[in-house]
């Protein structure tokens, strides 16, 4: 399984399969590490995809007639 193939809700179950792991603490300390690097991979992952769509996503406004218009959102800093 490549994370780059992943949709954002494929990789958020991944990553929450991987915390409840951790949670359990039933693996050796390398497999941990090994649990958390690829969390981290994860992680990553999401926010790519978050940023993506945040920079696809359209809000729309009311002009001054009261007709609705689409402005496309652009994030600051």
């Amino acid at each position: 399984m490549k994370i780059d193939n992943l949709s954002y809700e494929e990789t958020l179950a991944e990553l929450e399969k991987i915390l409840k792991e951790l949670e359990a603490d039933e693996s050796t300390l390398n497999a941990s590490v090994d649990k958390f690097k690829k969390g981290i991979a994860l992680y990553n992952h999401c926010n790519r995809l978050l940023n993506k769509a945040e920079g696809e996503v359209k809000i729309v406004l009311k002009d001054s007639n009261g007709n609705a218009k689409d402005e496309e959102f652009v994030m600051e800093g």
